[in-house]
């Protein structure tokens, strides 16, 4: 194919020129076995609204490829972008493709990292930049473990998120009923000083009638013991007679 040439091309005049290390030789130099090993290139970033199957048709233009997974972007951020009045078209924020061949994935990821997508002027895609890199040593049972993982860690989130808002809702609940609690006790002594003040009204005539009928009685004169009584008088006859 078109990119095994100009690889061949490329990995000749390294070669020549001596900027290949010795691993790097043994990586572009093609397997004897009829068995290669895959490789895995890492894309940080993807073109707003590409999709799997258009990152396969870019891709196997260089060369077989294998599997592909692309990371949808979290759905609270996909809703608020919706209810901003941007698109609800859905995004991908990073992604793995896999090449049958190793070599051809390194070469891929050398070539078009910090390059444009290209293809025909004027395409949604043209000026968008690839970010991409190779993963060497990275297998794709590695990618399914940190998926799972990733995935326990977000199920674990939002456990502790559902478990907050109910506690939450709880206390609200309670103080709820607190108030309500609170409000019927008022009510019931409301009631019963409603009902005790027409059982028994008092207006404000009675309480002065009551008032000055206090005030005219006559007030009792203080009563004096006869012994004491009898006692001043001597002392008084007494003061007299000595002077």
């Amino acid at each position: 194919s078109g990119i095994n040439a100009e690889y061949a091309k490329q990995w000749y005049q390294r070669r020549v020129r001596g900027v290949m290390s010795q691993d790097e030789i043994e990586d572009a130099t093609p397997a004897k076995k009829s068995g290669s090993k895959p490789g895995i290139i890492y894309l940080s970033s993807i073109p707003p609204y590409m999709k799997p199957n258009k990152v396969r048709n870019i891709m196997s233009q260089y060369g077989e490829v294998g599997k592909i997974y692309l990371q949808p972007e979290d759905a609270e951020i996909r809703k608020r972008r919706k209810i901003g009045g941007g698109s609800a078209r859905k995004k991908f924020t990073e992604g793995w493709v896999e090449f049958k061949k190793k070599r051809i994935a390194k070469a891929v990821a050398q070539s078009l990292n910090g390059n444009i997508i290209g293809g025909k002027k004027g395409s949604y895609y043209h000026d968008d930049i690839w970010s991409m890199k190779y993963l060497p040593r990275f297998k794709w049972s590695n990618l399914t473990e940190k998926l799972a993982y990733d995935s326990a860690v977000r199920k674990k989130k939002l456990q502790q998120e559902m478990t907050q808002v109910k506690k939450e809702t709880n206390f609200y609940l309670e103080q709820m009923d607190k108030n309500k609690q609170i409000t019927a006790i008022k009510r019931k002594r409301e009631e019963k000083q409603s009902v005790s003040s027409q059982e028994h009204p008092t207006s404000s005539k009675d309480v002065k009638d009551s008032s000055e009928l206090s005030s005219r009685a006559p007030k009792q004169r203080k009563l004096v013991r006869p012994d004491i009584r009898k006692e001043n008088v001597a002392n008084v006859l007494s003061n007299v007679f000595t002077q």
